[in-house]
């Protein structure tokens, strides 16, 4: 399962993709989020890790000097970072999906399973090596890759390890707010390439005027529910106006139905399966999916129902899937935003 948001599975809310913060229960989107990282002990391995991070350098020789360096504001303080990173390595997946957008290709990357990677990323992702297995992190073989820059999201599990992450290479974590821009942005000044995430921003901003402009009368007077398959016993999630997909909704201007409209407090809330009618007012509906196309986790459970069937937005053929439900990048979220417009697009004909 996708680690985005820990705490569970791929949950955006929860804490947890996917923490009491919010999302995710990320899941990645997860959002079984989190046994904890697989911790390697000190003694002769620390001082290996420190080793290892002494040698490590933006260009693979001598440690940077001054001023090959930069300061960051993370989630943990001021860090100084290499200038320009050379050999990266992420932990997260939001930092792995920002830094495939902003051009970089790290050289190993967390696997929170190759189906909930968006379709776009993943020859990179299968490509890199991989140096965690959900929330079990190795710290041997990220000392053994010698990075000059560790980035990810700071998350529970993974807020436990950053002592250990950072005795190896600079480690720079965004803040897990429960925002889909906050790890976006972050990665990008990270990297030091403001530029590449003002194009994307660019993009974003694009792509919301250009829907808005075709179906301004659609989003209007059409209403969304958001929802996941849940991990709790015979329950789904429904996802509300503060998470990645509720907050894309808004800026959109497209008003949420009466199920996502109620979750206020948390991302998200967790019903039976049997209350299918609680989403009998939506005239959209938009869920997790994996890369394949395929309902991401137990969703599955809830679209058998013939209760689920017989709904309007179900019967009126008004619901898409999306495997960028757990947004952790600007691609992500343009990715959400094909599929809203793919949906409008079909209702519009």
């Amino acid at each position: 399962m996708r680690l985005d948001t820990p705490g569970t599975a791929v949950h955006e809310n929860t804490l947890a993709r996917t923490d009491s913060a919010t999302i995710a229960g990320s899941a990645r989107r997860t959002r079984s989020h989190a046994r904890l990282g697989r911790v390697v002990a000190a003694g002769a391995i620390a001082a290996a890790l420190v080793l290892g991070a002494a040698a490590c350098s933006a260009g693979g020789s001598d440690a940077a000097s001054a001023a090959d360096t930069r300061t960051v504001s993370t989630a943990h303080g001021d860090v100084k970072v290499p200038a320009h990173p050379l050999r990266v390595v992420s932990v997260h997946s939001w930092t792995t999906e920002s830094l495939y957008d902003l051009g970089v290709k790290p050289i190993a990357v967390e696997d929170g399973g190759a189906e909930y990677v968006p379709s776009r990323y993943l020859t990179n992702w299968k490509a890199a090596k991989k140096i965690s297995s959900g929330a079990d992190v190795d710290l041997e073989q990220i000392a053994a890759l010698k990075p000059d820059l560790i980035v990810g999201v700071d998350v529970p599990y993974l807020t436990k390890l950053y002592p250990k992450l950072e005795a190896i290479a600079p480690t720079a974590f965004a803040a897990f707010d429960g925002k889909w821009t906050t790890p976006a942005i972050a990665t990008a000044d990270f990297i030091n390439d403001d530029a590449a995430l003002t194009k994307l921003q660019g993009s974003y901003t694009s792509k919301l005027d250009e829907i808005r402009s075709t179906y301004g009368e659609q989003l209007k007077t059409a209403k969304w529910d958001v929802i996941q398959g849940g991990f709790d016993e015979g329950n789904y999630w429904i996802y509300g106006e503060k998470s990645s997909v509720g907050t894309i909704l808004t800026d959109l201007d497209a008003p949420l139905a009466s199920a996502s409209a109620a979750v206020k407090d948390d991302n998200s809330t967790s019903v039976s399966y049997e209350q299918a009618a609680l989403l009998s007012d939506a005239d959209y509906i938009i869920y997790y999916a994996n890369n394949d196309g395929t309902p991401a986790n137990n969703i599955q459970n809830l679209f058998d129902l013939q209760a689920y069937k017989q709904l309007p937005a179900v019967t009126a053929g008004h619901v898409i899937g999306t495997s960028d439900f757990l947004t952790g990048s600007y691609a992500d979220a343009i990715g959400v935003l094909d599929a809203i417009e793919q949906v409008l697009k079909t209702s519009a004909k």
